[in-house]
């Protein structure tokens, strides 16, 4: 007897989720899909009931990834308190469940065209929702403000990530006084 259609979806999506996790916390390239089926807790050969290939579960990773990043972001009323959310240590210590534009972009800009969609579309969301929040006298002021700060943040979470715990700290301290002098009026 098949599997509901709801049940083939619900697998899916835990697929998606556990493969968001791993990519960010390992990396695309070093993880394998028998590792993510593993973390999903199925068997490596379900995994092509479900995807054509790496590329197709990695765009979809990447989309749920940065969805649930917006989600956790999105509280903020202004742009430095976006920042300051970004730039904390929890974010820092968790890259399993932080942005993947900080944990695997390097990566993202080497894939598949598929990927590359993905990654541009979460890149414009992203800036956008940086742009409703920054003030400025002029739209071009909030746009070089917009993109400022989400080069700042995702650059600066990534050295962050490479510095030893004290480092880090003191570094993410710095990178959200520079936003803090950057944002504000």
């Amino acid at each position: 007897m098949p599997w509901p259609k709801a049940h083939k979806q619900e697998t899916r999506e835990r697929i998606v989720a556990a493969a968001a996790a791993a990519f960010r916390e390992g990396g695309i390239s070093d993880v394998g899909v028998a590792q993510l089926m593993d973390r999903a807790g199925l068997t490596h050969g379900g995994f092509y009931a479900h995807f054509t290939s790496k590329d197709e579960i990695v765009a979809e990773a990447f989309a749920h990834a940065a969805a649930q990043t917006r989600e956790q972001m999105g509280g903020s009323h202004d742009a430095l308190a976006y920042a300051n959310k970004y730039l904390s240590e929890t974010h820092a210590a968790h890259p399993e469940r932080g942005c993947p534009l900080a944990a695997m972009g390097s990566e993202l800009v080497r894939g598949s065209a598929r990927v590359r969609r993905a990654l541009a579309a979460n890149l414009q969301k992203r800036l956008e929702q940086l742009y409703a929040l920054v003030s400025a006298s002029s739209a071009a002021q909030r746009r070089w403000r917009a993109a400022g700060a989400l080069a700042c943040m995702v650059g600066g979470l990534t050295i962050a990530r490479g510095l030893s715990d004290a480092q880090r700290e003191e570094f993410l301290a710095d990178c959200r006084a520079f936003l803090k002098d950057t944002l504000e009026d």
